[in-house]
């Protein structure tokens, strides 16, 4: 737990610190949102550029995330898993015209309790690990292409999600994502059609569904809600 309070303690801070430049300058961006899917989760985070602005040169990105999820264990059953922590990333960020795209290193510090305990959980107790993170997008002209994930060195996990949209109007794009996560013991696949909704200034609505296959079901039909919010 103290890995776990320091990882805390780090990713407040720099939000923390964040706010106070955002007020004179572009260098900050602090974004914030969630999801409801086979695992449910909410996120904070914010990002300092160390160069004059964002989206070109260095920058520094902590986030803080919580949630929970259930999965299969062919011994214990179902398995309740709730998880909480956070990361901090060195990232290097290219903007050009329509196109944008950070990379990153960072180290991840999250702790999993699980219900019942399951040993062969990768991911249980208290995991820290760098992460190697990618993500970014372009526009040409209504087409729009979206891409984002991350690989973890010790725990061999992963994330990524890709899509393509076309915008119908200024505030709906409707297009196709494809969606993986896993580790050697674990893995979920989702691919299926996708709307995006614009509710506000810098606040965006996702609708996604189709179907999926995840290890320890047959193939079932998924619908996730994502909502993303930057300032």
């Amino acid at each position: 737990m103290i890995r776990a309070k320091i990882a805390l303690a780090a990713t407040i801070g720099l939000f923390t610190l964040s706010l106070c430049p955002a007020l004179a300058d572009d260098r900050v961006g602090v974004f914030g949102g969630g999801q409801a899917d086979f695992s449910n989760y909410v996120f904070i985070g914010a990002t300092l550029a160390l160069s004059p602005s964002l989206g070109n040169g260095l920058a520094v990105r902590g986030i803080l995330d919580t949630g929970g999820y259930n999965y299969i264990n062919d011994t214990l059953g179902t398995v309740k898993a709730n998880f909480g922590g956070g990361e901090l990333d060195a990232l290097y960020q290219f903007t050009h015209q329509n196109f944008w795209s950070d990379v990153g290193i960072g180290v991840n510090d999250t702790y999993t309790g699980l219900a019942p305990y399951d040993p062969t959980n990768r991911r249980r107790g208290q995991q820290a690990e760098v992460r190697l993170s990618l993500d970014g997008g372009n526009v040409s002209g209504p087409w729009r292409a979206d891409w984002n994930g991350f690989y973890g060195t010790r725990l061999d996990d992963y994330e990524g999600r890709i899509g393509l949209t076309h915008a119908l109007s200024p505030q709906f794009r409707l297009g196709a994502e494809f969606y993986a996560e896993g580790d050697p013991t674990y893995s979920l696949y989702q691919v299926g059609p996708v709307a995006a909704i614009k509710i506000a200034d810098k606040s965006e609505l996702q609708f996604s569904a189709g179907p999926s296959w995840e290890s320890g079901f047959a193939s079932r039909p998924y619908f996730k809600a994502l909502i993303y919010q930057s300032f």
